[in-house]
């Protein structure tokens, strides 16, 4: 019987931490199918996801409103792949538009901007462009109030293309993909606003440190 209860206490557990409500998560993923394919998002408490298949900023910049109004205690964006096919600084334009809106109508909450992820054996899409494309973002959130560059190109990327064993397709992740992206930002994730403010604490969780699954 004890037994039994305790299975249905860990069920029941795991359910809160994969199925939090919008109004009560601190914490909101914003993104395109790589988001929206993280398996993992359930090992981050008061998180919801709602990342979408071939989303764009277009897209992000309509349906942001709710997202604002609901004041999380941070906002991940991971935004790009899907619209390479547009002048980069035309996607620069919208991001700023969204860390602006996210500034203005919720000015307390941390904003992580994820550089794009690189891809492999993908002629359609270049990881020249996407290394341009970052870069942008990164000036882009240097210039924003509570903004955070995270790096995560660096980690994916061998020879300047997303690693083969990580990938399942040139760009969509494999479960070792998912568990790097989570040892690169679970920090920031995890750790309090007022402690990630403090620029020695921004420094100390440098991408660097986190452990890779290659």
């Amino acid at each position: 019987m004890v037994a039994a209860w305790l299975r249905m206490s860990v069920v029941l557990v795991a359910l809160v931490i994969c199925d939090v409500p919008d109004a009560l998560a601190k914490t909101v993923f914003l993104g395109g199918s790589q988001t929206a394919g993280w398996k993992h998002m359930g090992l981050f408490k008061d998180v919801v996801n709602k990342a979408a298949v071939s989303n764009t900023t277009a897209k992000i910049l309509k349906t942001l409103g709710p997202v604002v109004g609901q004041k999380p205690e941070k906002v991940f964006i991971l935004e790009g792949i899907n619209e390479l096919y547009s002048p980069n600084a035309a996607i620069l334009a919208r991001y700023r538009e969204i860390l602006l809106r996210i500034n203005k109508g919720s000015p307390k909450t941390m904003i992580f901007v994820q550089s794009v992820l690189p891809v492999v054996n993908r002629p359609d899409l270049s990881n020249e462009k996407i290394m341009e494309l970052n870069s942008g973002l990164k000036a882009l959130c240097a210039d924003m109030p509570n903004c955070v560059y995270i790096d995560l190109f660096s980690h994916f990327a061998v020879n300047g293309a997303l690693n083969e064993s990580l990938t399942t397709d040139g760009v969509h992740l494999r479960p070792d993909g998912y568990k790097l992206w989570q040892a690169l930002i679970e920090k920031y994730v995890t750790q309090p606003n007022d402690v990630l403010a403090r620029p020695d604490t921004v420094a100390g969780l440098k991408p660097q440190q986190a452990s890779s699954a290659n």
